[in-house]
């Protein structure tokens, strides 16, 4: 039995950009599972698991070092 809930969205300031109102951060102590010492590959998972949940919002910068993670992650699925 799934109860998970179905995403929400809201549109992004005046951008007209939809985005899920859950975002993923992918820096802080985690920085996506590596600062706890996952694989490159769990941490694939893990970005995977949220798109799959309807995330679409990423929070990324080159100061996280998991731009490379997330690129992975992204890679296979079609996006704007």
């Amino acid at each position: 039995m799934n109860n998970l809930r179905e995403m929400s969205y809201t549109t992004l300031g005046r951008t007209g950009l939809r985005v899920s109102v859950a975002g993923l951060g992918c820096g802080g102590f985690s920085r996506l599972g590596q600062g706890h010492g996952s694989s490159v590959a769990q941490s694939i998972d893990v970005v995977r698991a949220a798109l799959n949940a309807g995330v679409n919002f990423l929070d990324t910068a080159e100061h996280y070092r998991t731009e490379d993670i997330v690129g992975q992650a992204l890679k296979p699925s079609e996006r704007d």
